[in-house]
């Protein structure tokens, strides 16, 4: 296996573009600083914008962040019973509580704070 991208043949979907979107997520879902750091000079050099780079690096930490929310959601169900009310057991613990008590952009889960 190597770092550099490998040369993609003519029916191949992956360009070099989403190889090095992929690396870039793998590296932050990796807790990898250096690998990050090398992809993400790799994806300036080849012109990517950077809400591009950022949408990777937010799908690759859902992934990461998986099981860390059903350990939570476990944890919550054993400890706490049954189902919790409102955005994050309806403390707002994770930071995504607006005003008023309500979930702020996006609100938890899917897309939002991803505390659910």
């Amino acid at each position: 296996m190597t770092t550099e991208p490998e040369a993609t043949s003519p029916e191949s979907q992956i360009t070099d573009v989403i190889a090095e979107l992929i690396a870039l997520g793998a590296a932050m879902a990796a807790s990898n600083p250096e690998a990050f750091q090398v992809h993400h000079f790799r994806l300036k050099k080849l012109g990517v914008s950077p809400e591009d780079m950022i949408k990777a690096v937010n799908i690759s930490l859902q992934v990461k962040m998986a099981p860390h929310r059903t350990l939570v959601e476990m944890a919550e169900h054993y400890l706490v019973g049954g189902e919790s009310s409102g955005c994050c057991g309806g403390g707002g613990e994770c930071g995504c509580e607006g005003e008023g008590g309500e979930c702020g952009d996006g609100g938890c889960g899917e897309g939002g704070c991803g505390c659910h």
